[in-house]
């Protein structure tokens, strides 16, 4: 075998240890250094291109990780783990065929890798191919019953199909595994609101904010139920926390500015509408509601400028957006009819 140390004075090997060290301490650009090195020292080595492709991903460079994954697949076609990690990175890169065929291939080549077979049916959950992706996760649960990522996504994957009662289920076997996890509390929650049990839901919500007090999504989520209880006080406490926390958090900004509205405190409501548009620009609610504000005290010349804005957003009502200019007109003529009579 040609000696690459014999010209180059140094051992490939030692350069990809020195890169695996630092990409275990984080040290992420000397991992880069080192990986790099070694390939330069010996190119023909599948796991140091592996290494190197796996950590550009991490580093939030798929196209790089791509073309570094594909030169180790054609080192070696027929390592299973190459395959699903790049099988990743097709699918980050939207790439979902590529992506299922190359889990497939991992898993033809390592049948027990379990690894690769939760990828798989998380990708077919993912492309709303529910019935493939339940027989996948059952397998799995038959042989790894505490797996606790499949039983998660299972129960996911009931709850977009609608099976709220077997969603259910799955969370509450879940919670006994780990009855001290805050997002299966609050997915929980979730399920419960769909299921029409608010008072359970309402303590899965609380449940999950004395396990995460500093969780937006939670707070504004017990927000609204607090809202559906007629409990408006308590709910706009909840939507603050959770802006508190997370001020460009756009659903708890909207479903705030809502309540405001509806109370008639149109004065904070307009600021959160605002708030709302410069987070969201494109929520074309906010600026009906913005508009209908300016209406109701009669500041048509504001609410003109708002639906225009609006209308460059993508705004289609035009019969709101008509109405607001014909009031702007009368308003217009009014105050030239006045202007008239002073003179």
């Amino acid at each position: 075998m040609f000696n690459f140390l014999n010209i180059f004075g140094e051992d490939p090997g030692e350069r990809f240890r020195r890169g695996i060290a630092a990409h275990e301490r984080g040290k992420l650009d000397v991992a880069e250094r080192e990986y790099n090195r070694a390939i330069f020292l010996n190119p023909f080595v599948a796991q140091f291109h592996s290494n190197l492709g796996d950590l550009l991903y991490q580093m939030g460079r798929p196209d790089e990780a791509k073309d570094t994954l594909e030169e180790a697949l054609r080192i070696d076609p027929k390592n299973a783990i190459i395959h699903n990690n790049y099988a990743v990175v097709l699918e980050e890169l939207g790439a979902l065929d590529g992506a299922e065929k190359h889990y497939r291939r991992a898993i033809f080549l390592d049948p027990k890798y379990v690894h690769a077979r939760v990828n798989l049916a998380d990708l077919l959950s993912k492309r709303g191919e529910y019935v493939k992706a339940e027989v996948m996760y059952r397998d799995i649960l038959e042989s790894y019953p505490d797996h606790s990522h499949v039983r998660q996504n299972l129960a996911i994957l009931h709850k977009n199909k609608g099976n709220y009662e077997e969603s259910a289920r799955e969370l509450t076997k879940l919670l006994q595994q780990t009855p001290d996890d805050a997002y299966l509390h609050r997915l929980l929650g979730i399920v419960y609101c769909l299921l029409g049990r608010p008072l359970d839901a309402k303590v899965e919500y609380e449940t999950s904010l004395n396990l995460d007090p500093g969780d937006p999504i939670t707070h504004n989520n017990l927000g609204g139920l607090l809202q559906d209880f007629d409990r408006k006080e308590e709910a706009e406490q909840e939507y603050l926390q959770s802006l508190r926390i997370n001020p460009e958090y756009p659903l708890a900004r909207e479903n705030l500015a809502r309540l405001l509205y509806d109370n008639g405190d149109y004065e904070r409501a307009e600021f959160e509408f605002k708030e709302l548009i410069r987070v969201q620009p494109d929520n074309l609610k906010a600026y009906i509601n913005l508009g209908r504000i300016m209406v109701a005290e009669q500041r048509f010349e504001e609410a003109y400028e708002v639906m225009k804005d609006a209308v460059n957003h993508g705004l289609d009502d035009k019969e709101f957006y008509d109405m607001i200019g014909q009031m702007k007109e009368l308003a217009d003529h009014e105050t030239s009819q006045a202007q008239k009579e002073t003179l």
